[in-house]
């Protein structure tokens, strides 16, 4: 267990992997080396045999509020919503500061409109991991979509005074400034993260899904002439929106 720390520790997770397994050899019922397991099988994307170690590990502790927010959070990333909701809410029932499981309820209550008890979860998990620039833009975003655009522009303003370098708060504010129809300030936000075509065929793309069809074609008409030679996007954008018109 010690050399598989280590090996973790230095980003090492294969050899972290090895050493946990090796553990577990030497006793089935290691809780912490399962944990590990499900751990580094997930962070790598394989989701079945990280969802066989946390199940194993629940097995021998029902009340393992890790091993509940790792099935949880796998639950979540394959489409499992229900059974994710159920899984991290036992996991912070048991332990209210686990981050991770308050963030993927605040996903789920998002994706079903309920966007109060999501900003609840998303300011729970801030109180464990304050400032965190993911944490902030969720929150954000939740916001935007309940219609709270000044609140939403105002955490992505923070995210962005916090992490200059962190796209999606910038991609979030472009998007705010375009639904407010403040165009220039929106390919201003875009471009920190974007180069200047890809920033108007984004601001194409967002008048083109509210049915704003004569600016939409204006801006991927700028992203084509901008970046004529490779710009697919915005020509097959371009395309479906002269089809949606015939």
């Amino acid at each position: 267990m010690k050399r598989a720390d280590q090996f973790l520790q230095q980003g090492n997770r294969d050899e972290a992997l090895y050493y946990y397994v090796r553990a577990l050899e030497f006793d089935g019922k290691n809780k912490e080396a399962l944990e590990k397991i499900g751990e580094i099988h997930a962070e790598k994307g394989n989701y079945e045999p990280a969802e066989v170690a946390y199940r194993l590990a629940l097995k021998l502790d029902p009340k393992n509020a890790n091993a509940l927010e790792g099935l949880g959070l796998i639950q979540l990333n394959t489409g499992k919503q229900a059974e994710a909701r159920q899984s991290l809410a036992a996991a912070i029932a048991i332990d209210p500061s686990l981050w991770r499981a308050c963030n993927g309820l605040g996903l789920i209550a998002d994706k079903n409109g309920d966007y109060l008890h999501a900003s609840q979860y998303y300011e729970k998990a801030l109180k464990t991991k304050p400032n965190m620039p993911m944490l902030m833009n969720n929150l954000g975003y939740s916001k935007y979509l309940s219609g709270d655009w000044q609140g939403a522009m105002q955490l992505f303003d923070a995210v962005s005074r916090l992490d200059a370098k962190y796209g999606p708060a910038w991609l979030n504010q472009g998007l705010v400034h375009a639904r407010r129809g403040n165009d220039t300030a929106a390919i201003q936000a875009f471009m920190q993260v974007l180069d200047e075509a890809d920033a108007y065929n984004n601001l194409g793309y967002i008048y083109m899904m509210d049915g704003k069809t004569p600016p939409a074609y204006v801006y991927f008409q700028k992203a084509i002439s901008l970046s004529p030679t490779y710009h697919r996007l915005a020509n097959e954008n371009l395309k479906r929106l002269l089809a949606a018109e015939d």
